[in-house]
């Protein structure tokens, strides 16, 4: 692969030729592996929240890889550059890693695109 290939490359499309490099050397046929790299569900959302000097609209996302095995576990990032292919991807590394570990949860993982040192101390009751 060129540098300036994995440069471009997103960081779900780099998990997803992991898996496709993991899958291929235990032989397992592509079709099975496209749907191994696929998330379940993927929710959007925006919501307001009434800080001291008016109010905001966040955005997030969670995404469930998988619900093989319930329930699917998964933590929450807050980064003002969080964004939906991230989610992705750290929803199916929760999954390889659960089912590696052999941990009976499927992956998940959500996130709020926010600063949480600008916001903290700011919201009212």
């Amino acid at each position: 692969m060129a540098n300036s290939e994995k440069q471009s490359m997103s960081f779900l499309n780099s998990v997803d030729r992991m898996v496709d490099r993991a899958t291929l050397a235990i032989g397992l046929d592509p079709d099975s592996a496209n749907i191994i790299k696929i998330c379940n569900a993927v929710l959007q959302l925006k919501f307001h929240v009434k800080l001291r000097d008016g109010v905001e609209i966040f955005r997030g996302w969670w995404a469930t890889h998988s619900a093989h095995r319930l329930p699917a576990k998964g933590g929450l990032r807050f980064s003002p550059a969080v964004n939906l292919d991230e989610i992705e991807a750290l929803a199916s590394l929760m999954t390889y890693k659960c089912a590696i570990a052999d941990i009976p949860f499927g992956g998940a993982k959500g996130g709020l695109m926010l600063d949480p040192h600008k916001v903290e101390g700011e919201c009212l009751d």
